[in-house]
């Protein structure tokens, strides 16, 4: 398609400068031409002959050109050739502008050949300005794209909850990237996490020092997205406090507390439920579904077997007692969804 219309730019061409160049010739020749050839049609088929003569060779050489322009165009993204646009177009405004000055100055050979490279320099100029600091072009816009993400994103606030800085899965779930803005850990939460580690029980303690383990984990990782908030508060709960503050900075909270979960859904703050992700991502299985199984240790009901799949989800295998310690097959006979998670329950499948 692009040859065909490259032939109809060269006809045009040709025949464009014969009609204006060929009686400019005609009139310098020693001799005078028959009135049969001094017409409009000779003039534009002369030219035609000629121009595909001299130039003919240069078709490939611009079709390739114009491909070669289509691929780079092509590359860009809409905004970017809006941009490259614009910039020349500016650039071209300014020249014009030049042009109007130079004008006035009344010098014959500046006045016809300035105008015309100010424009071409400028033009380039414009169109590369716009095409490749287009991202630093935005910055300039009232309400630039650029800005406004980055604002959105510092903006973004996620509040965390004593309850998912001892889980300890939140830390993983930050080293993907999948969770945005700025993690806040109050200081009503560290003291929390203090006082527990500080406990005279072992399991509270052991639970403290642990999420204390995991905060520090959390900031050695994302240091410049995770923020300790010295917050001035009173004699409220640790819950209502953090329920609080999030109303306050329209931000949301990430807990695994199923009561402040819908405590917060009530107040309609925005909650990250880790239990939730985690049960979004494990594997899924249906009622009639087999696989392998290790029944590694008995249940709370007479005769059963308990296994887990890959991702922690506990299997209960009826009558699977006798068979602790063994890989067998399995057949899901229903699955329960609880608070705390996903049970399964199975039979062996009988050879």
């Amino acid at each position: 398609m692009l040859r065909y219309l490259l032939y109809v730019l060269y006809v045009l061409i040709g025949i464009s400068l014969g009609v204006w160049l060929m009686p400019l010739i005609f009139e310098i020749l020693p001799w005078d031409i028959p009135l049969i050839l001094d017409n409009v049609l000779v003039f534009g088929l002369s030219g035609l002959l000629l121009f595909l003569v001299f130039f003919s060779w240069t078709l490939p050489k611009v079709e390739s050109l114009i491909r070669r322009s289509e691929g780079l165009i092509l590359n860009r993204s809409l905004a970017e050739i809006v941009s490259a646009t614009l910039g020349t177009l500016i650039g071209l405004l300014l020249a014009v502008l030049i042009s109007l000055l130079i004008n006035a100055m009344d010098i014959p050979i500046v006045r016809d050949i300035v105008p015309f490279v100010v424009a071409v320099i400028l033009g380039y100029l414009g169109f590369q300005i716009g095409l490749k600091k287009f991202g630093e072009v935005l910055d300039f816009l009232p309400g630039n794209f650029s800005k406004a993400k980055e604002k959105e994103y510092k903006n973004s606030k996620k509040f965390l909850d004593t309850s998912a800085i001892i889980d300890g899965r939140i830390v993983d779930v930050a080293k993907t990237g999948f969770i945005e803005g700025v993690l806040v850990i109050p200081q009503f939460v560290l003291d929390e996490l203090q006082l527990i580690a500080d406990a005279t029980d072992p399991i509270k303690r052991d639970k403290g020092q642990r999420g204390l383990d995991m905060l520090n984990a959390l900031q050695k990782q994302n240091a410049a997205d995770v923020e300790i908030r010295d917050v001035e508060y009173d004699k409220l709960d640790v819950d209502h406090q953090l329920i609080e503050i999030a109303k306050a900075e329209k931000g949301a909270i990430i807990t695994t507390d199923y009561n402040l979960n819908k405590v917060c859904q009530l107040h309609q703050i925005k909650v990250l439920n880790v239990n939730e992700l985690s049960d979004a991502i494990k594997m899924a299985v249906i009622q009639g579904d087999r696989f392998s199984l290790l029944v590694s240790k008995t249940g709370k009901e007479e005769n059963q077997g308990v296994g887990y799949l890959e991702d922690g989800t506990m299997v209960v295998v009826e009558d699977g007692k006798a068979d602790i310690n063994k890989t067998i097959t399995v057949e899901v006979v229903s699955v329960l969804q609880t608070n705390s998670g996903r049970i399964v329950f199975a039979k062996r499948v009988r050879k």
